[in-house]
């Protein structure tokens, strides 16, 4: 016996849905993977199930990708320190290139705002300067080296982990 033909929209849809909720397949896009998808594929599947399952309006999926570990070097001079002493200038320089080191951290999480204003007078540059400034928060910073870099300087290393660096970027974008 055939079947009967739908006569409207509305009907044609409905067998249309009914149809669809007969066939068998994969129910959830990470059922519908091809055996060789990618990383990336897998998770944008696993994402996709998750706001499917949850409703888009309670659906809050955080996709975290390791933050970097990052560090920063520092230099400074011993003969340039203020101190009476050898050794307190060499405290002070490992000091300085302690907070120099720190400053590079900064602006490697932070960034860097340049200003620039140059003067020309008759097509010729008459003054040219540029100024950088570096601002933020660093917490959670390790030494992880001190090197005497010849007779009269030190270099100092620090870094941050993964964690912090992380942590640091989400308290700048506000999303704790």
């Amino acid at each position: 016996m055939p079947l009967p033909r739908p006569q409207t929209l509305a009907s044609a849809l409905i067998c249309a849905l009914a149809l669809s909720a007969c066939a068998s397949g994969p129910r959830s896009a990470v059922q519908s993977l091809p055996p060789d998808a990618d990383a990336r594929t897998e998770e944008l599947a696993e994402v996709k199930d998750a706001l499917d399952g949850a409703g888009a309006a309670t659906a809050r999926v955080v996709i975290e990708t390791p933050a970097p570990m990052i560090t920063g070097l520092g230099l400074a001079q011993i003969a340039g320190q203020p101190g009476k002493t050898a050794n307190e200038k060499r405290l002070m320089a490992i000091r300085a290139a302690r907070m120099d080191a720190l400053r590079d951290l900064t602006e490697q999480v932070h960034g860097i705002r340049l200003s620039a204003q140059t003067s020309v007078h008759d097509m010729v540059v008459q003054d040219d300067s540029l100024r950088a400034m570096v601002e933020g928060t660093i917490r959670g910073a390790r030494t992880l080296r001190i090197t005497p870099r010849d007779p009269d300087a030190y270099e100092v290393q620090m870094a941050l982990d993964r964690d912090t660096v992380g942590y640091i970027l989400r308290a700048t974008r506000g999303g704790f």
